[in-house]
């Protein structure tokens, strides 16, 4: 009962094995293998696998192989076994004088001792990074780069078959084939146990230690296990864990921390009591005869004709039916599936088994099938007829590709739909009005480029190649939208909700539209979509780009996952999708995929290298870091990946950059960089592809004069130089200035002393002149009081005269008793007013000595002397904008132009008032602007107004 048990499930192991056969990988020598004789396979500590065959080894990144033979140092090219060691080491053995092993891409070789003999390792045994090659009679160890041989040295040797072990315990084992007997000794030749292998060991049995604790040996129907720490010796039958009676060149290996299990028939893996488990069978046509499980469950399979065949993990879940066959539609009808397939027929899904049986066989370009509710039928259609089938009776209808008449169907029906009690049928150029009974033609409504058509809120929506239209009273009218019309070619129209339809187009991706509006579907864009499944709150689209499915979230549609053929599709171009149940099922032109939506997807990059790195042709290692600068120098990196995915799906390029050189990111596709004249520092490189980074680091020494010390001196230099000269500069320069200014500042009150007594002689005149008058006229009293006023005044102005600024206060004192005796002077025909602002104070507003009077005196003597009238002078002092002072002094005179009519000579008093005002002003305490303006423009005698805006600064 238990092997048929067996036998049943290896039956369907071996049918679901075959379901998916196509899914191989094939590397042969069209890719780049030496040969499609292929020994076995590994894969190294970095996780590179190797291919041995009879021309050489091979090693594989995912993207290139690198084959290394006689020419690179290998004693020949027919490699049949090598040990792969935690140290990166690939031990190479064949039958040799020497034997060695690759690293780093370099094959060391070592000879045998003995020149003569010739080393046969069928029994060789690897312990971590130790590799011992073993004959029948012979075993040898590497020592100071030479192979030496030891042999067993026991009595009656020739009795037993004797194998070295490496153990604390136990020093060989001696198997008597005649008693069928294993003995265990010791390093004294003390009997450890005794077991039986009757029946279960010979001597054609395939042998090895692997580990330090479990040899094995390996047959057609049984492998054995001896522990060599308990003595203890397990045998178990394929026939009984795999269900396989024999198997072909069975062979134990320890691969990381697991003991896989291979021979031509399945691989697997020994579990904690040694039994096989998770077998995995070789579909028999692809005629392998050993498999290996590689780090991320991939399975490859090493064949004697075809080279090598990859499986990834994630395939190994999935179902795959009607290999290289197209799969044209996935159908739901009456809640069963059912598949189009082109020039096979219509298949009708098994979920139980996950399997499509034949339903309809058709070799015919197959459209699809629909059922029609109100007819109660089912139609499948191709291209050449349409097959009814209700009541329990099936009919073929065959159209008539050479009817003349329209009351014949003449041309394929791609879908058909039942429209307001009318039956319709799609085709190329146009829709169909079909008589539901007889299938005659009704009516043929052209219009080309049709492609699909759905009945939607009482609406026949047509999909064509420019938009959508619709179908109206048998009229094509078109649908115009809120923002215009939808004119890109469309594939397919699915309804997505009462009020919803999915657009899919050719190149433009989907849209969601209410028939008003449209709203493209997110990262949908440029593809061309052929088909959805609608499920729930969830979409699938079926696109040249894998499968895209989203869910609803708030309202908005969001894409949660993609599938590629990473996922295990046959390819990227989708044309159909379904879902059922738990599975995700999708149809292309390489046939039909059945894939798990909760499985896991390994991602099949393992890792990234820097495989060179050079500054001027030397190399930069972890023990080789820094160099000397050199002008025009070049560094070089090269670098590649371990990476196992679908060859277009993991040709994405890679970033870099330099730092500090470069702090973004560079994208490139080839996998070597260059840089040119790096200066020197500190320099980190970096590289990363996917999720995998490395990095290398080096630095750039700099020469004598370029090192830091020296720029900080001939910068600290520099630096003391420039304030040396820039002291001297600014000291030779500040003394230049303050001796032009102490010049110019003796200069101006030089020339404004001068021009205060160019002044006073002229006063004095004019005064003596006016006293003289009152004299000659008998007038004593009036020349006493002039002499007085006068002396009092001289007083003021010898006084003040020696200061260069005076108070405000003091300067209205000295023009009141100015004023006082010009009035003495003219009598009734001068007037004056002194007027000043309540908001000055005038004891502490200085203003220049003397500046005003020569105005007032002009004013007098220019102005008013020749007024035939009496005159008035005005004074108003007033408070100005930012702490200035405004004086106007304003006479009622015949004004400067008639002045000047009468005196050629000008007024010599004005003029020293424009020097005066020039010194002050180059003085830099003073701001003083002077003008003058007629008081009356119209009038004969015109006045005169003169203003001072004075600032101390």
């Amino acid at each position: 009962m238990k092997h048929n048990k067996l036998h049943i499930s290896i039956y369907f192991l071996l049918i679901w094995s075959f379901s998916f056969a196509q899914q191989y990988t094939n590397y042969a020598t069209k890719n780049g293998l030496p040969s499609n004789h292929v020994y076995t396979i590994m894969q190294d500590a970095k996780g590179f696998m190797w291919f041995l065959t009879d021309k050489g080894m091979v090693r594989y990144n995912g993207k290139t192989f690198k084959t290394f033979t006689t020419k690179q140092g290998l004693p020949n090219n027919d490699v049949w076994d090598a040990f792969p060691t935690p140290d990166g080491k690939i031990w190479y053995l064949s039958k040799s004088t020497h034997l060695g092993y690759i690293e780093n891409d370099s094959v060391l070789s070592f000879p045998n001792k003995n020149e003569e003999e010739t080393i046969n390792p069928i029994y060789s045994i690897q312990l971590n990074n130790e590799v011992y090659p073993a004959g029948p009679k012979k075993i040898y160890k590497l020592e100071n780069n030479v192979w030496r041989s030891f042999e067993i040295q026991i009595e009656n040797k020739t009795r037993e078959d004797y194998t070295t072990v490496f153990n604390d315990k136990v020093a060989y084992l001696g198997m008597r084939l005649e008693d069928e007997i294993l003995n265990v000794y010791d390093n004294q030749n003390h009997i450890l146990s005794k077991s039986s292998t009757k029946g279960i060991i010979n001597q054609n049995s395939s042998r090895g230690q692997i580990s330090d604790s479990l040899f094995f040996w390996a047959s057609e129907k049984t492998y054995s296990i001896l522990n060599l720490k308990t003595y203890a010796l397990k045998s178990f039958k394929f026939i009984d864990e795999v269900g396989i009676e024999t198997l072909k060149y069975p062979r134990i290996n320890l691969i990381g921390n697991s003991i896989q299990i291979s021979g031509d028939r399945f691989v697997g893996t020994l579990n904690r009591d040694l039994h096989i488990s998770n077998p995995f069978f070789f579909p028999p046509e692809l005629n392998a005869h050993f498999g290996f499980i590689d780090q991320q469950n991939t399975v490859w399979l090493a064949t004697f004709t075809n080279g090598v065949y990859k499986l990834p993990y994630i395939k190994q879940n999935i179902v795959y039916h009607f290999n290289n066959e197209k799969v044209q539609n996935l159908n739901y009808i009456n809640n069963e599936l059912f598949a189009s397939v082109y020039n096979k027929g219509f298949f009708k899904y098994n979920p139980i088994n996950k399997t499509f049986d034949p339903y309809i066989a058709s070799d015919d370009y197959n459209f699809g099938g629909v059922y029609i509710d109100s007819l109660k039928r089912t139609y499948f259609l191709k291209y050449s007829g349409i097959i009814s089938e209700g009541e329990q009776k099936r009919v073929d209808i065959n159209f008539n590709e050479n009817a003349k008449s329209s009351r014949h169907i003449n041309s394929f029906v791609k879908k058909l739909t039942f429209f307001k009690s009318n039956l319709y049928g799609i085709y190329s150029f146009g829709i169909f009005k079909i008589n539901a009974e007889s299938f005659n033609i009704e009516k043929d409504i052209i219009l080309k480029g049709a492609n699909d058509f759905l009945v939607f809120n009482s609406r026949l929506i047509i999909a064509t190649n420019n938009g959508l239209k619709e179908l109206e009273s048998d009229t094509i009218k078109k649908i115009e939208f809120d923002d215009g019309i939808f004119n890109k070619p469309i594939l397919s129209i699915k309804a997505l909700s009462e009020s919803d339809i999915l657009i899919n187009t050719d190149g433009f991706g989907s849209y969601i539209s209410d028939l008003r509006t449209m709203k493209p579907l997110e990262y949908s864009e440029f593809l061309i979509v052929q088909d959805a499944f609608i499920q729930d709150n969830a979409i699938w689209l079926a696109t040249n780009s894998g499968v895209l499915h989203y869910t609803k979230i708030n309202n908005e549609y969001k894409l949660v996952k993609a599938y590629n053929s990473n996922d295990g599709l046959p390819n990227n171009n989708i044309n159909t999708v379904s879902v059922v149940k738990e599975d995700l099922i999708v149809g292309t032109n390489n046939g039909l995929a059945i894939v798990p939506l909760n499985q896991t997807k390994n991602d099949l990059l393992i890792d990234v290298f820097i495989t060179e790195a050079t500054y001027n042709q030397q190399s930069i290692t972890k023990g080789h870091t820094a160099f000397r600068y050199d002008n025009n120098n070049t560094v070089n990196f090269k670098f590649e990946t371990i990476d196992y995915s679908e060859d277009r799906l993991k040709n994405e390029g890679y970033f870099y950059k330099l730092e500090p050189l470069q702090t973004d990111w560079v994208h490139t596709t080839i996998n070597s960089v260059n840089y040119n004249n790096l200066q020197p520092g500190n320099y980190v490189f970096q590289v990363y592809n996917k999720s995998i980074s490395k990095d290398i680091s080096f630095k750039v020494k700099a020469l004598w004069w370029q090192t830091f010390w020296f720029k900080l001196i001939v910068v600290l230099i520099g630096i003391f130089l420039i304030v040396l000269i820039s002291r001297f500069i600014v000291k030779k320069s500040e003394f230049k200035k303050n001796q032009k200014i102490f010049e110019d500042k003796r200069l101006i009150e030089l020339q404004l002393k001068a021009l205060r007594s160019q002044m006073n002689p002229h006063f004095v005149f004019n005064s003596l002149a006016a006293i003289q008058f009152y004299i000659n006229e008998n007038d004593f009293e009036a020349s006493e009081r002039y002499l007085v006023k006068f002396s009092k005044l001289i007083r003021q102005f010898f006084e003040l005269s020696k200061e260069n600024e005076i108070s405000l206060a003091s300067e209205i004192s000295l023009l009141q008793s100015y004023l006082e005796i010009e009035k003495l002077r003219f009598k009734e025909k001068l007037s004056f007013k002194i007027n000043v602002d309540d908001g000055l104070f005038v004891e502490d507003i200085k203003v220049p000595t003397m500046i005003l009077q020569p105005i007032i005196e002009n004013a007098i003597n220019h102005g008013l002397f020749n007024k035939e009238d009496n005159g008035t002078v005005t004074v108003n002092f007033k408070k100005g904008d930012e702490d200035s002072l405004i004086v106007e002094i304003i006479d009622d005179g015949v004004g400067f132009v008639n002045t000047a009519k009468g005196q050629r000579q000008g007024v010599k008093s004005s003029s020293v008032l424009k020097d005066r005002l020039h010194f002050l002003n180059n003085s830099k305490k003073w701001n003083i602007s002077y003008s003058e303006q007629e008081l009356y423009p119209d009038q004969y005698e015109k006045g005169n107004k003169s203003i001072f805006i004075m600032q101390k600064l």
